[in-house]
């Protein structure tokens, strides 16, 4: 997953960059606009969170998200 693939896929589910930073339990937000820039590698685990949180309504639910298909 490319970093503008996981800023997207961030987007859709309603995470800002401090918002996704909590959720991966990560020091900042800052961290997260790295991945999305590119200019870090994105973890493996938040890889296949992500991915989860995008096919799966219930692991969504778990975490209290939505897809905006906006």
């Amino acid at each position: 997953m490319t970093g503008n693939e996981l800023r997207e896929a961030h987007r859709k589910l309603g995470l800002s960059a401090n918002g996704a930073a909590r959720l991966f339990q990560v020091s900042s937000g800052r961290t997260v606009r790295r991945w999305w820039s590119g200019e870090r590698d994105v973890p493996g685990p938040v890889i296949v969170l992500t991915r989860a949180l995008m096919e799966s309504p219930s692991v969504r639910g778990f975490f209290g998200l939505v897809i905006d298909e906006g």
